[in-house]
Parts: C-alpha cells; sequence; structure tokens
C-alpha cells in the first residue's frame, strides 16, 4: 500500500469518526442528559472514585483519562492514540453542535417506565453505535473502550465487547449502590446490554478491525 492510499484511508477513518462523535452527541443531548441514564464510562468511574477519595470529579477524569491516552500511544499505537485524541477532541465539539431535544418525554406523559425503557434501547444503540465506529477505525471513544483494547491487547481470546461490559457493567452497578438510585441504575444496565449487541453485530459481521 503506498502513501496516498495510506493517507487516503486516514482520512476516511477520521470521517468515520467524526459520525462516532455524532452519534455519541445524539445519545447525550436527546436522551441522557433527560433521563439521568449513564451506562458505565469513565464519567461514572470517576464518580465513584471521587466519591471514596473526596477528588473532585473534573481533577479524578484527568487522572484516569490522561494516563490512559499516554499507554494507549504507547501500546496500541501512534495512529490509535491520535484518533482517540481526535475523538476526545469531537466529542465536546458535537455535543456543542448538536441541540438538545427530550425525544423520549412525550413517553413520560404515558408513563415513566416506558420512556426510560425507550431511552435505555435508543441510547444503547446510539452509543453502541459510536464505540464500534471508533473501534471499526482502529481509534476509541476515551472511555472505558480504551481500558477494554488495552485488556484486549494482552488477553487476546476474549473479545473486546465483553471486556466492555464488564467494565462498565461494574461501574453502573456502584453508581447505583452510591448514588442508591437503583432505578436509574437497572435502566443503565438495559442500555449496556444493547450497547454490547450492536458491538457483537460490528464483531460477528468483520467491522470491528481490532479483534
Amino acid at each position: 500500500m503506498n502513501k496516498q492510499q495510506d493517507i487516503q484511508n486516514f482520512i476516511i477513518d477520521l470521517v468515520w469518526l467524526v459520525a462516532s462523535s455524532i452519534f455519541s452527541a445524539l445519545a447525550v443531548n436527546w436522551i441522557f442528559i433527560f433521563t439521568g441514564l449513564a451506562p458505565g464510562g469513565i464519567t461514572g468511574m470517576s464518580i465513584i472514585l471521587s466519591t471514596v477519595t473526596h477528588i473532585p470529579v473534573s481533577v479524578m477524569t484527568l487522572c484516569i483519562s490522561v494516563p490512559l491516552l499516554l499507554l494507549s500511544f504507547f501500546v496500541l499505537g501512534t495512529s490509535f492514540g491520535f484518533k482517540t485524541v481526535f475523538v476526545i477532541i469531537m466529542n465536546p465539539l458535537m455535543m456543542a453542535i448538536v441541540p438538545e431535544i427530550d425525544i423520549t418525554g412525550i413517553f413520560a406523559n404515558i408513563n415513566p417506565i416506558i420512556q426510560q425503557v425507550i431511552a435505555a434501547l435508543l441510547g444503547g444503540v446510539l452509543v453502541g453505535l459510536a464505540v464500534g465506529l471508533a473501534l471499526n477505525h482502529e481509534g476509541a471513544t476515551g472511555g472505558t473502550d480504551v481500558i477494554a483494547l488495552l485488556i484486549h491487547h494482552y488477553l487476546k481470546k476474549v473479545q473486546v465487547q465483553t471486556i466492555l461490559f464488564l467494565l462498565d457493567g461494574i461501574v453502573v452497578i456502584l453508581s447505583g449502590i452510591i448514588s442508591k438510585d437503583f432505578m436509574v441504575a437497572v435502566f443503565s444496565l438495559i442500555s449496556l446490554v444493547v450497547i454490547n449487541r450492536v458491538l457483537t453485530w460490528f464483531t460477528n459481521h468483520g467491522y470491528t478491525k481490532r479483534k
């Protein structure tokens, strides 16, 4: 493969990573900020550790994310690290661009439980697409998917989506225990199951390059 083809493929990857950021922004701005669902991730992990250590969440997030990014550059490669940083920059940018619309709010008038179920399913699909596209184009969203890829690098027999499900599952359960909001934890777990199913679909259809 010549250099020009490498550059073209790299640009195509960046375009798909922008799409990944758009799906993440849709999940947050259309669903999660209105329902309180949070299917794991670095933020949930930071909240748990902040509660235990009394270190501010913002500082704890940096304490987790920065070492992970540095480690990913060395272990998973410069291209992966650069693409992950690109996604991390694009995510807040897309969240600022995508309008906040409570698309599941109409169901709250019918039944709050129905709203949460729909939010969990739809949010799970959107996040699954975001993470799947990032992994497919050899990047990550900068969350627990980075940890999952690092673990997978040394435990090749364990699939990335399995590791990610276990990591985020632990975060969701601990978040529910700490916040004592078990209903949100239950629906967040449902969303997490959907995310796992979407990632499995990516893998089974050959779209996830890092297996």
